[in-house]
């Protein structure tokens, strides 16, 4: 499936939990609804990325329509993320 950019704005920043299968993920509120950041054993950058940000911030994060009712797209772990500088 193609990830595609969107600009957001993370307004706030869940804990880490796990899905299913024990893949780590972030679940975070953004001006396009609930988005999980998906990480795994080898990579959780995009993660720490998110994690290390004072929120409110606006990010370019690309994404995929989610399969879960929970959430409205989903950050694939290879996906890049940009945050613009001040």
């Amino acid at each position: 499936m193609q990830a595609d950019p969107r600009h957001l704005t993370v307004l706030a920043v869940g804990e880490l939990r796990l899905s299913e299968q024990g893949t780590p993920y972030l679940e975070c509120d953004t001006t396009l609804g609930k988005i999980a950041i998906c990480g795994s054993e080898r990579s959780r950058w995009n993660i720490g990325l998110v994690q290390s940000e004072a929120l409110p911030f606006e990010a370019v994060m690309f994404c995929v329509p989610a399969q879960a009712p929970e959430h409205v797209y989903w950050v694939p772990e290879e996906t890049k993320l940009f945050v613009p500088a001040l």
